[in-house]
């Protein structure tokens, strides 16, 4: 009898821990998911730094399309119209108003050469941009299904360790009674025990992926609904 019911004890064991292992496809909120992934878009502070750049670089094609009024240059002279006609300094000075437009056509040769640059450099970070948009949202997918993997191992340790615990303690009750003998009664204790460090250790992994999930969406996960 006692053979038996240490058997029951390690079999116990040995099925809850298998349980582990089962599927937990049906604890995903695809909606909570989708959740998560927007917040990390928006509060992530490297995906800023990444659309920040974007934009600077889209504000330097605005800047070398500028360049093209560089290339031109207006000037004007006023002489009033009471003043000798001819100015004997400069003979070819007349009375009134002279407007004139200066040319520089290497600055016009110049400018589409910076404009694509400028275009290429924004096409870069932007392409950039993308990238780690898409790098992100995996890892946000990753880290959440990390997580519910942890929230059904400690689901599963911790009624493996309540499971074992009344099978320990009804061994020692027996043993008590001498219906046991002290070393069935610690193999019993040891299982115990072991499931207990299990359940621990699960408590702190699901406490680390629920820290990596929080970090990455800029959000404590009991705030979003």
């Amino acid at each position: 009898m006692t053979r038996f019911v240490l058997f029951f004890v390690i079999i116990l064991f040995s099925i809850n821990v298998a349980k582990a292992q089962e599927s937990f496809i049906g604890d995903i909120n695809y909606q909570l998911l989708e959740k998560y992934v927007d917040l990390a878009l928006k509060n992530y502070p490297k995906r800023k730094m990444y659309k920040a750049s974007e934009l600077s670089a889209k504000a330097k094609i605005g800047v070398a399309k500028a360049t093209y009024l560089d290339a031109f240059t207006a000037s004007y002279n006023y002489s009033p119209n009471n003043a000798a006609r001819y100015n004997t300094t400069n003979p070819y000075t007349l009375n009134g108003i002279q407007f004139g437009i200066y040319f520089n056509i290497g600055i016009l040769f110049r400018t589409p050469a910076l404009v694509r640059q400028a275009k290429e450099e924004h096409n870069e970070k932007f392409y950039q941009a993308q990238e780690y948009d898409i790098l992100l949202k995996s890892e946000v997918k990753k880290t959440y299904f990390e997580y519910l993997r942890e929230v059904a191992d400690l689901r599963v340790k911790a009624q493996t360790y309540i499971d074992n615990k009344a099978a320990s303690d009804g061994l020692r009750y027996k043993f008590e009674k001498g219906e046991a003998s002290l070393d069935d009664y610690t193999k019993a204790k040891t299982l115990t025990s072991y499931a207990n460090s299990e359940r621990l250790l699960a408590e702190l992994n699901l406490l680390k992926a629920k820290e990596e999930l929080e970090a990455l969406i800029g959000e404590e996960l009991k705030n979003v609904k």
